[in-house]
């Protein structure tokens, strides 16, 4: 095969394919029973995500990614903040599959849908709080320059310890892995999820950081 006649992205691995080692963590079942270890939207899948049917192609990077997936998604941050900083990643990435997954997810946890698309919006101006707002700055700052800026660490230290600093670090670089592995694979929307168009994203002003 000749680099021009190589398919454009990744198929997905039908789960029947997949290795023991990926199928005893990755597969729905395996999911349903980890009920102690997941978030509640995480523990009644109706499928195994095609995202995870990507990962599958590769079972040590699968089974590799399986724990910190777990961690981020039921850490120390609130589910709240964890879905702003998802959906910020999700934009910031132009990852339709997981803006369209954590659309609902983010609902699920108390987000209003006004939120919900309020993530777009520049957080120097949209109505969130001054630990929300840094949240969102956060995630740009880091998609921009891999560091969060002073101003907003110094917001973040109010109401973040150190552990919850690195946990958010490793969401938004969970999240910005999975977007990129999305985006190359041309991974479908998983067809019981409804599709989301992305919206246009307003970025940080900084000006919310302000002391």
């Amino acid at each position: 095969m000749t680099p021009d006649d190589a398919p454009p992205g990744i198929e997905p691995l039908p789960v029947e394919e997949w290795s023991p080692e990926v199928r005893a963590v990755w597969t729905a079942a395996s999911l349903k029973g980890s009920e102690d270890r997941l978030p509640a939207h995480l523990t009644d899948l109706p499928d195994t995500l095609n995202l995870t049917r990507v990962l599958a192609r590769h079972p040590r990077l699968a089974v590799a990614l399986y724990p910190l997936s777990t961690l981020v998604n039921a850490g120390l941050l609130s589910a709240r903040d964890r879905e702003l900083v998802t959906l910020r990643t999700a934009l910031r990435t132009g990852s339709g599959y997981l803006w369209s997954h954590h659309y609902e997810t983010a609902q699920a946890v108390g987000l209003t849908e006004a939120e919900v698309s309020r993530t777009a919006d520049d957080p120097a101006t949209a109505a969130w709080s001054p630990h929300e707002a840094a949240l969102i700055t956060a995630v740009d700052d880091v998609c921009d320059t891999s560091v969060i800026g002073s101003a907003a660490r110094r917001r973040l230290r109010r109401t973040y310890d150190d552990a919850q600093v690195l946990e958010l670090l490793a969401l938004v670089g969970t999240y910005r892995l999975l977007a990129a592995v999305l985006n190359t694979s041309g991974a479908a929307l998983d067809a019981w999820r409804p599709e989301r168009p992305l919206p246009s994203v307003t970025l940080s002003t900084g000006a919310h950081t302000a002391e």
